[in-house]
């Protein structure tokens, strides 16, 4: 009785034993201690998962083959790296008014934006009604600016920008500057590096650059207001000499690094032909941001400045806000006075 006694003590302590063993012998996991900071914890994430391409047109307001649409053209093939996927439209027509007309009028989630300048968005709604004012747009970002030049024929009696004001001044009425477009931007600031009022020479209005080309190369005008991607093989052959560069940016192009700006050699301003890509008003914030920070890593890509630079433009990023700031001090510090002088000569 004693023996079995001990048994059943024996058999309770075993029992007892393996239910404390199985609820406490397994030891809980320790919490991981609280951001110091006080932050939460953040959500886990799959590093794999990434944005959705996207796809939109570039409506260029010039022909192929231009400053513009070349450009337009290298912008869209670095931005697929980053899942932008666009096609570039020319829609030629009113200095690029016909095209900034058709932008400004698309739906906000239409993803048609607009690739232009000042001379489109700022001066042509400056001499009248284009339907379309830059208040209508949302700027995105600028990425290139094309270099101008004044360039002189073959053989002409100057070398230099110095001997060509002396030329004029010695001999009034002898000199014609072929420049683009009566009454346009490039027009008033081919006048404001000539000032009429002060040089006797005489202004010929042409279509575009080829025009100018032709006629400066043909001995047709004496100086001509042209490209510097056009002018500069053309330079290299002789058959005109580059005088000066008018690029707002930089004071000396990396295409012709030995020519000086024209702000080194007179009061004139630079040009402002940098080129930006705009969204009709209202477009969504988020794309906008989307597409501004892929023109951003596409300024530093060296494809495309190597693209740009051979092209004649400079890649140059600004971002949303910046961009709209350059273009609202072109707006105000300087149409009152393209104004006045478009009156001059109505």
């Amino acid at each position: 009785m004693k023996k079995n006694k001990r048994w059943i003590l024996l058999l309770v302590f075993v029992m007892i034993t393996s239910i404390l063993a199985g609820c406490g012998g397994t030891e809980e996991p320790a919490e991981e201690p609280a951001p110091t900071n006080g932050a939460e914890e953040p959500a886990e994430t799959d590093e794999t998962a990434t944005e959705e391409d996207v796809n939109i047109d570039i409506i260029v307001g010039f022909g192929a083959g231009g400053s513009n649409d070349v450009a337009a053209r290298y912008m869209a093939e670095a931005l697929r790296e980053y899942g932008i996927y666009a096609d570039v439209i020319n829609m030629a027509g009113g200095m690029g008014s016909e095209a900034a007309y058709y932008v400004a009028n698309q739906p906000v989630d239409s993803n048609v934006f607009f690739w232009s300048q000042a001379m489109t968005l700022i001066f042509e709604p400056a001499i009248g009604d284009r339907g379309y004012t830059i208040e209508d747009f949302d700027a995105v970002g600028m990425l290139a600016s094309p270099t101008f030049s004044i360039g002189s024929r073959s053989g002409a009696p100057w070398e230099t920008w110095e001997e060509l004001i002396e030329y004029i001044q010695e001999n009034p009425g002898e000199v014609t500057l072929g420049g683009q477009g009566e009454g346009s931007m490039m027009h008033y600031y081919a006048v404001n590096m000539l000032p009429q009022d002060e040089l006797d020479y005489t202004y010929i209005a042409f279509e575009g650059g080829a025009d100018v080309s032709l006629n400066l190369t043909g001995g047709h005008v004496d100086v001509g207001h042209l490209s510097l991607a056009a002018a500069r093989p053309l330079h290299a052959e002789g058959d005109l000499t580059v005088l000066v560069n008018t690029q707002i940016l930089v004071d000396r192009d990396p295409l012709m690094p030995e020519i000086p700006n024209i702000t080194e050699v007179s009061n004139a301003p630079a040009e402002p032909h940098s080129i930006s890509l705009f969204a009709p008003r209202g477009t969504d914030p988020a794309l906008i941001a989307r597409i501004s920070a892929a023109m951003e890593k596409a300024a530093e890509n060296e494809t495309l400045q190597e693209n740009f630079m051979n092209s004649g433009l400079i890649a140059h990023y600004l971002n949303a806000q910046d961009t709209m700031n350059f273009y609202m001090q072109i707006h105000e510090e300087v149409v009152p006075d393209f104004q006045a002088w478009h009156e001059t000569i109505d």
